[in-house]
């Protein structure tokens, strides 16, 4: 059972428009992804990550991990430097085998910047769909991570997926990956982000045949809105 989430979030000269899925493997109530939306100074910041692991036996390292983001976030302005306090910050928690993928996405007027420590990369969709690999490779938090700061365009008419592994690594019976294809293109330009979700989440159920979920599945999708549209 995927639990949603829609929120509204203030932005200069803009407001960011926000539909979330959060998806616990095999139906639990709570897994190993986090997510957060934030209003900070400079403007609206979504954080995503995952733990070690997946479904219940996650959920405790999860929420630590999610605290912390919250509590370092509000305040470390620069994304870059969130990562490596976030890292410190859980390094008394994690076990030996533990690590903590992260995805950070600061927006401004027309940019969104992001920090990326090991974590799936977000999606673009534009006039295609484009997957905005970092500029320099970052293990995940744990495990040494070397963040670096990525600038990319993002317009109005554009829109932004932040997601999970559980996504781009659910399987057909064949063993085949979900495809990232002109499908889930049409899916994501919905016409409202909540039926974008609904329609990827519907192209993934029949490409893995509506087997149990194996691993958790997180998505965010955003879109920056003028004010007076909001």
């Amino acid at each position: 059972m995927c639990a949603d989430r829609g929120r509204l979030l203030p932005m200069a000269e803009a407001s960011l428009v926000l539909s979330v899925r959060a998806c616990p493997a095999a139906g639990a109530r709570l897994g190993g992804d986090l997510y957060e939306a934030l209003r900070t100074a400079a403007g609206p910041r979504l954080i995503i990550g995952d733990v070690r692991g997946h479904g219940t036996a996650a959920a405790p390292l999860a929420a630590e991990v999610l605290g912390a983001a919250r509590s370092l976030a509000v305040t470390e302005a620069d994304p870059v430097r969130l990562a490596r306090a976030l890292d410190d910050r859980i390094a008394p928690v994690l076990g030996a085998e533990d690590f903590v993928t992260l995805l950070v996405a600061d927006f401004r007027p027309h940019e969104v910047r992001l920090v990326n420590c090991g974590h799936p990369p977000p999606l673009r969709i534009a006039r295609r769909l484009e997957q905005l690999f970092p500029p320099q490779i970052s293990p995940p938090l744990g495990l040494g991570p070397d963040p670096c700061l990525q600038r990319v365009c993002f317009l109005p008419d554009q829109r932004l997926l932040l997601h999970t592994d559980g996504l781009t690594e659910a399987r057909d019976p064949d063993g085949v990956f979900f495809p990232l294809d002109a499908r889930a293109r049409t899916a994501l330009r919905a016409p409202t982000l909540d039926q974008a979700l609904d329609d990827l989440l519907a192209l993934l159920h029949a490409h893995t045949e509506n087997a149990s979920v194996a691993d958790d599945l997180t998505l965010v999708l955003a879109q920056p809105t003028p004010v007076t549209g909001a």
